[in-house]
């Protein structure tokens, strides 16, 4: 599909920071030329849905102008110029309810309106908040703070007590991530070491779902003809992004931990895993473990983090059995973004012109 082109763009309307209408000239992939396409531009903005440490639901209820009587809302802020979404998040958590998260989950920005613009709602999951100072909340409508249960939550959704679009969704999502993360005994991610380990190890090439098996068959029919005993759970290490490689052309590493003397022969190589900080989290379910990968990539680069190398995923179940898995992705901290240059003084506090796009998921290994 091809995209629309902005030939030209006339403002019609100044409001300061809050509401710029212009008027653009757009082409249409066929050529077709319209001359006066209405566009909007109101500052990007945040919402939170924050979950305490004893899991209450931080929510307001309040009054907006343009609601008639009451609604429940999330944490919510508009952007400074240049600010960084989820330092925005951050902040006005602690602004309007005193509170501080350990985790945040980055639920996805959103446009509001796909043919008139308007700022881009950034979405975030902020788990383990707790007060840390006193409430400087400056909104001109009036608050109650309130700390709901999750049945609380799910009733309001289901009754539309929620009466902002974004609010709803943020709250929705929020459970939505909950269950994806907590199902069937999950915990969150964290950050753990990789211990230094020395295994004997076979490579393989092609699709997953073969690979392993193939692979840890030929390294245990190697281990009893040399009587190698394992010292530990065995373990696949994962080099090609999926998303990228040919199928026929992932290429996977089968470890087993043994002694520190053992030396390999033919296809089976003898080496030491050095000790490394990674992301991780245990996963139980079918053979397709995507979703953890996802819910590890998200999080570590919501904690300031990118991954380093190639996933590990150690095996915790035995043949048969229903998958159990610890997934480890090295990390190291995130490069600082470069700060960005002042926007002209005539649109200064309009953070952007056009939606953007979410980031992009690094893909995880499939089986």
């Amino acid at each position: 599909m091809q995209l629309w082109k902005t030939l030209a763009r006339t403002p019609i309307l100044e409001r300061g920071k809050f509401l710029v209408v212009e008027e653009h000239r757009v082409e249409l992939p066929d050529g077709r030329v319209i001359p006066n396409w209405d566009w909007i531009i109101t500052p990007d903005y945040i919402n939170v849905c924050a979950v305490t440490d004893d899991g209450r639901f931080i929510c307001f209820r309040q009054v907006k102008y343009a609601i008639a009587g009451t609604s429940l809302a999330p944490v919510g802020g508009y952007l400074e110029p240049g600010e960084d979404p989820q330092a925005c998040a951050q902040r006005e958590l602690c602004e309007e309810t005193g509170y501080a998260a350990r985790v945040w989950l980055n639920l996805g920005s959103y446009c509001v309106d796909g043919n008139r613009g308007g700022g881009v709602g950034n979405l975030f999951l902020a788990l383990g908040a707790h007060p840390v100072a006193a409430r400087h909340a400056d909104d001109l409508e009036e608050q109650e703070l309130l700390l709901l249960t999750r049945a609380q939550v799910e009733a309001a959704l289901d009754a539309g007590e929620f009466r902002v679009l974004a609010w709803a969704t943020v709250m929705a999502l929020g459970l939505r991530t909950l269950d994806r993360t907590q199902s069937k005994g999950g915990t969150m991610p964290e950050i753990k070491t990789f211990p230094r380990t020395h295994v004997v190890s076979i490579g393989e090439m092609g699709p997953w779902n073969e690979a392993i098996p193939r692979g840890f068959a030929k390294l245990f029919v190697w281990l009893g003809a040399h009587r190698l005993v394992p010292l530990g759970n065995s373990f696949g290490i994962f080099y090609d992004d999926p998303a990228k490689v040919p199928v026929e052309k992932l290429r996977c590493e089968l470890c087993v931990p043994v002694a520190e003397g053992a030396t390999g022969s033919d296809d089976v190589t003898a080496k030491e895993i050095a000790a490394f900080e990674a992301a991780t989290i245990v996963y139980r379910g079918h053979a397709n473990i995507t979703a953890a990968y996802n819910e590890v990539y998200d999080w570590l680069r919501a904690q300031g983090y990118r991954d380093a190398g190639a996933p590990i995923e150690v095996y915790l179940s035995k043949p048969g059995e229903e998958l159990c898995a610890q997934v480890f992705v090295p990390i190291k901290p995130a490069k600082p973004a470069p700060k960005k240059k002042a926007a002209p003084k005539k649109l200064a506090a309009v953070n952007k012109v056009a939606a953007k796009k979410p980031a992009a998921k690094k893909p995880a290994p499939k089986k």
